[in-house]
């Protein structure tokens, strides 16, 4: 009767923690959209242009086009000022007086993108740096793949991908990521996470991302049912022991997904893994 009794109260307590993953699961992806689609999401993207010029002019096209020319156009917006540790923006004087911004607006470097962002009508704009070069990423707060935009595909909540991992922490350490531009950036390596699935041990490398512990990999349903280039993931720091989790139910895609005005990393040789996680975001066809 006991035996029945903890076997029933193991169940019961299995059942709620899975219904609490699963809610869990359910609001990750609601967060996701509104991420994706927020201000300083990645849908409203509308233009990335390197800076290559010591000035550089930000035209008017049309109403619903800007572009970066080393010319001024006859609908000036403004410049960019490229010195030799800073980017600085200055809008046009007639534009300058309906802003109310007649002194230059350092745009880089920033603390974050949105700090160092600045608006004109339905247009923003930040100054990004990616392999000692600077762009200028642009933003149409009125982009019509926001209306378009549909809820991404992912497959069930699978709590078998939640897995133990022990982790072996890295000191002054880095390695050089690629991005999609064929760009290498030095990155700082935390440590090594190391799992098994399935009987098998398996090793990922842990990258440094805002404090964060961050995973960029991919694994054999790359470019058949998920995104090409792989996904990324975060992972919580480790307990004492030095144990933490790997959820792969929230492996998500790259920004480069969803626009191409963006500089996504790929994962590494070592993150590259051999088996198919059927877990997490699938490949946004369409977007």
């Amino acid at each position: 009767m006991r035996f029945s009794f903890l076997c029933l109260l193991f169940s019961f307590s299995f059942l709620t923690q899975l219904a609490a993953q699963e809610l869990g699961f359910e609001a990750w992806k609601k967060g996701r959209v509104a991420e994706l689609t927020s201000e300083e999401g990645w849908i409203n993207l509308a233009g990335l242009y390197w800076l290559d010029k010591p000035t550089m002019y930000l035209n008017e096209v049309s109403p619903d086009s800007l572009t970066l020319s080393d010319q001024v156009g006859k609908k000036n917006i403004g410049s960019f000022q490229l010195r030799q540790d800073s980017v600085w923006f200055a809008f046009h004087p007639k534009i300058a007086k309906k802003v109310k911004s007649a002194s230059p607006i350092i745009q880089y470097p920033a603390a974050s993108y949105s700090e160092g962002a600045v608006s004109y009508a339905h247009w923003k704009w930040s100054v990004i740096q990616r392999g000692g070069l600077v762009a200028v990423r642009l933003r149409d707060l009125t982009h019509p793949g926001l209306k378009k935009f549909e809820e991404i595909p992912v497959f069930d909540y699978d709590p078998n991908l939640r897995v133990k991992a022990f982790f072996e922490p890295k000191f002054n350490e880095t390695m050089q990521i690629p991005n999609v531009l064929g760009q290498l950036i030095d990155w700082k390596v935390m440590g090594i996470l190391k799992f098994e699935i399935g009987g098998q041990t398996y090793r990922l490398t842990a990258l440094d991302e805002a404090g964060k512990l961050f995973v960029i990999f991919s694994d054999e349903t790359s470019g058949k049912e998920t995104y090409p280039t792989g996904r990324y993931l975060y992972v919580s720091y480790p307990d004492k022991t030095g144990m933490t989790e790997i959820d792969f139910n929230y492996a998500y895609n790259p920004p480069c997904a969803f626009t191409a005005f963006a500089t996504c990393p790929i994962p590494p040789k070592v993150n590259r893994l051999p088996l198919a996680l059927r877990v997490g975001e699938k490949d946004p066809k369409g977007h």
